[in-house]
């Protein structure tokens, strides 16, 4: 393990990985035990929705009932849980790089026969399959949660609703590491990352209220995301493909910035 850069530090990762995939998935659990109750009066919240400003149901996903399982995961849960898994991921892509540095043991990393590029694709590596398996144990979840309260949801469904938190919290995570490669010190990282994260997710919420912006609405980052329905219609795939492709984008460039920087503290 400790020949190898991806192995080490995803086994690093391991307390992390077990304490937010748990926590996140519990918080599910609970959100789905409610469900049956919910659904029984359901008229009773249908008319909360109702009388709900336009801005206050952007930001629960556009949802319009809370009687099926798609609309009331997306609205009590789904809807905000990017910007949570985001404070991992930022977290864990400034750490994976900065931290080292600061730490002094990027330095001995760097004394062995490794090139630079492969540090950063096995360290980014890592971070996916770190955000891959929370987002899985975070999918496990809901699908017990499913089977205890007899949910009709295909098992399928749950790991996919799981695993749809993947492209937007890496992207959000994907930004920080880059800048962590690219320029010195945690600041410009988290805070980068950070404004992106709340203000994609307030900017999708605002969008819709004016009728200048409408038109923006489908370009926005957040807005990639939600508007697939893991538990009802179905993902979209040219929105992942999107998200994904913006992480490549944003990987070269910290490749290209950690190849140039002086790795000092």
């Amino acid at each position: 393990m400790l020949r190898s850069v991806f192995l080490k530090t995803f086994y690093d990762q391991r307390k992390a990985i077990l304490g937010w995939g748990l926590g996140l998935g519990a918080l599910a659990y609970l959100t789905l035990l409610f469900y049956p109750s919910v659904q029984k009066a359901g008229e009773f919240y249908d008319q909360i929705l109702l009388a709900l400003p336009p801005e206050a149901l952007a930001f629960l996903g556009n949802i319009r009932s809370f009687t099926t399982m798609d609309e009331y995961m997306t609205g009590s849960l789904l809807s905000y849980l990017p910007l949570v898994l985001a404070i991992y991921a930022v977290g864990a892509a400034v750490g994976l790089v900065t931290g080292e540095i600061e730490g002094g043991t990027m330095d001995i990393l760097l004394a062995h026969p490794i090139s630079r590029w492969r540090v950063v694709l096995e360290k980014y590596a890592a971070l996916v399959a770190a955000l891959a398996a929370i987002c899985l144990i975070f999918g496990l979840s809901m699908l017990v949660g499913g089977l205890t309260i007899g949910s009709d949801v295909p098992p399928g469904r749950w790991l996919l609703a799981g695993l749809h938190l993947l492209p937007l919290t890496l992207l959000y995570g994907t930004v920080a590491f880059a800048l962590a490669c690219a320029v010195r010190g945690r600041a410009t990282a988290v805070a980068t990352a950070i404004t992106l994260a709340v203000g994609g997710y307030i900017l999708n919420g605002l969008v819709p209220l004016s009728e200048r912006l409408q038109p923006l609405e489908k370009w926005t980052i957040y807005y990639w995301y939600i508007a697939g329905r893991p538990l009802g219609d179905g993902i979209i795939l040219e929105h992942v493909a999107l998200l994904l492709v913006g992480s490549l984008l944003l990987l070269l460039i910290g490749l290209v910035g950690f190849g140039r920087r002086d790795i000092v503290p």
